[in-house]
């Protein structure tokens, strides 16, 4: 598993904001509301129209959060690699996540990483 922190920009989140203006949705349903607006962000994010996309999921505690947006949340310090819980590979045209597991982000990650 790896350690340590890294850093992160927002991240999409089911903020009270998020909750009510989505209401009709149940848990699953907005969490891959906002797995799916990642995942487009993940592939604008890409050094090349080639490379891989990924996202990281994250269970943050409260007392990590600095603020609170629309659908995300900023982080006061950097995001620790523990509290990543799995990664999704993102397919090259958006619309499919591959699921990997918390021991498999390791051995992926470099590879998802070339350029």
């Amino acid at each position: 598993m790896l350690t340590g922190a890294m850093e992160c920009g927002p991240l999409y989140a089911p903020t009270i904001k998020f909750l009510t203006a989505n209401s009709d949705l149940d848990d699953e349903q907005g969490e891959y509301m906002l797995s799916m607006l990642a995942a487009d962000e993940a592939l604008e994010m890409r050094e090349t129209s080639e490379g891989p996309a990924f996202i990281l999921a994250l269970e943050i505690a409260d007392s990590q959060v600095a603020e609170h947006g629309e659908n995300f949340v900023n982080l006061s310090d950097d995001a620790r690699w523990e509290d990543v819980h799995c990664a999704f590979l993102v397919s090259p045209d958006g619309e499919e996540l591959t699921w990997f597991a918390t021991q498999e982000i390791a051995t992926s990650l470099p590879q998802w990483l070339e350029v």
